[in-house]
Order: structure tokens, then sequence, then C-alpha cells
């Protein structure tokens, strides 16, 4: 009587990749972790804004008739009746009318008119 056997090396294999990157995501999650708590505290000990810090977008309302924008990453859309902004955290919309872009730098802008919504669109991981 003769015995075939079945190679287990594929199977092996498999399970040592999902177990390899399963502990690479675990470790990539811990590391993010760590670096938000020390994030969070370095903003604490020097009375900081945890946003500026992690360098989330400042956007201040005056008003109905003019947005200021800190922190963003670039303009992705304009005409007037919206803006685009993409951020770190996501794209952010302004809504309204007579839309306008005042000034605006490498990391801050102000928008003019009559503005009717505001909309954070994050992003999926």
């Amino acid at each position: 009587m003769q015995h075939k056997f079945k190679s287990m090396h594929e199977k092996n294999k498999q399970t040592s990749n999902k177990e390899l990157y399963s502990n690479i995501n675990k470790n990539k999650k811990k590391e993010e972790a760590a670096r938000k708590t020390f994030l969070e505290t370095v903003s604490e000990q020097l009375k900081l804004p945890s946003d500026i810090l992690v360098g989330a977008p400042i956007i201040t309302a005056l008003g109905r008739n003019e947005v200021c924008i800190e922190n963003y990453k670039g303009i992705l859309e304009y005409n007037d009746t919206y803006i685009k902004v993409l951020s770190k955290i996501g794209t952010i919309r302004i809504e309204g009318k007579h839309l306008n872009i005042s000034y605006f730098t490498n990391d801050e802008m102000r928008i003019t008119g009559l503005v009717s919504a505001i909309t954070y669109i994050t992003q999926k991981d």
C-alpha cells in the first residue's frame, strides 16, 4: 500500500504571511497610538491646543461673510458658489454666494462672500 502525502508548504506559507502582516499592522497601530499620546502630552505641557501640533485645519468663521482656514494643503476647486480645500483630515467645502479667496499663503487663506455652509468630508482609511 502506497501513501500519498500532500505538501503543506503552500498552506503554511499563507498562514505565516497572514500572521506576519497582521503583526505589522498591529505594530503600526501601536506606533500611531503612541505618537498621538506623545503629541497630546507635548501639547499639554506646552499648554498648546493639540490641533496645532497634529496639523489639523483651524477654521474661523467671522459671521457669515468671512472664513479663515489655517493648516490647509491645497485648493481643489474654486468658483463663486463653492470652494473645496484639501487638509490633513480630509476635504473642507465652503458653500455660498459670491465667494472669493481674498488672500492665501502656504498655510492660511481668507474666503469672503455670503457663506451658507461649511462641510467636512473626511478621508476613509
